[in-house]
């Protein structure tokens, strides 16, 4: 455990190092929600302005916005987990596990201190994305605050969804050995999440097959946690008390999501989850194995 340990203080010390690098990619997740916010939202808007022509537009803004957040949180804890996996790369790339090698390390601790350390950051970042998103929520629509309980709950999805795709990073990153393979990876990672996510277009404008195929991937299944603690309340106040307004949003901007006739909870999402962290953080010690050879 100690070693673990030493191995995780090890790896933060060598992101954190690097101050602007942590910073810009605070200020990305931060530029992209102001960007949906107050400019590319209004498509979203005037499509339920369209649908529900008797609801405000405040009470549409508030919606919108809240539903932008929850899905920019969400790609925050795997990118910035991601990031930080960049200390692996550049260990593989400048051949310091050589180093390793003669120490009394085994590659499970290896590939411990590297997720660990990944936990941590995106756990941060995220965590900080939700706090100054909620901020602005509240200054721009303060009749619509998330109520404490629902913080709780996306708090704790956060360390759910940061724990399993560090360790999903994990594992994708032992296939790379150059850091102009890591930068490319990166570059598509981010660009395909928020479509795979459903965060920047509502899963409903997709076809049956797509949607599908979306919803056995474990990122929409994550958006969709996080919708209902932090977007929930403005979904309520938009509907009206009117349930069929109700199921018609969740159906379309992916409050319930479903492959088939099978319908995907929250509890099975939550378990599918659980079992990425165990089982890809076993896959990436397995992997790290033979990257020692």
């Amino acid at each position: 455990m100690r070693t673990t340990l030493s191995l995780v203080h090890r790896n933060l010390s060598i992101y954190f190092r690097d101050r602007a690098g942590v910073f810009l990619s605070l200020l990305s997740a931060l530029i992209l929600l102001l960007l949906y916010t107050l400019f590319l939202g209004s498509l979203q808007i005037d499509n339920i302005q369209d649908s529900l022509p008797g609801a405000s537009k405040g009470d549409i803004r508030a919606f919108v916005d809240s539903w932008v957040l929850a899905g920019i949180v969400m790609i925050t804890t795997f990118t910035t987990g991601f990031g930080a996996m960049g200390v692996f790369v550049d260990d593989r790339v400048f051949e310091r596990f050589k180093d390793f090698q003669v120490a009394p390390i085994r590659r499970h601790q290896l590939i411990l201190g590297y997720q660990g350390a990944a936990f941590v950051v995106a756990s941060i970042m995220s965590l900080a994305i939700l706090i100054l998103g909620g901020v602005l929520l509240v200054i721009m629509h303060s009749s619509q605050i998330i109520s404490w309980v629902g913080v709780v709950q996306a708090v704790g999805y956060v360390l759910l969804l940061s724990l399993a795709f560090s360790a999903l990073s994990s594992f994708i990153l032992t296939f790379v050995g150059s850091s102009a393979a890591y930068t490319a990876v990166s570059t598509i990672v981010g660009t395909l999440l928020g479509f795979l996510a459903g965060a920047y277009l509502p899963v409903g404008l997709l076809s049956g097959p797509v949607r599908n195929a979306i919803n056995c991937l474990p990122f929409s299944p994550a958006a969709m946690l996080l919708r209902e603690p932090l977007v929930g309340p403005s979904r309520d106040v938009l509907a009206g008390g009117v349930s069929q307004a109700s199921t018609a949003l969740d159906s379309y901007y992916g409050f319930t999501l479903s492959v088939g006739s099978a319908t995907l909870t929250a509890p099975i999402a939550i378990i599918a989850l659980g079992c990425i962290a165990v089982i890809f953080t076993v896959l990436g010690s397995l992997r790290i194995g033979r990257v020692l050879r």
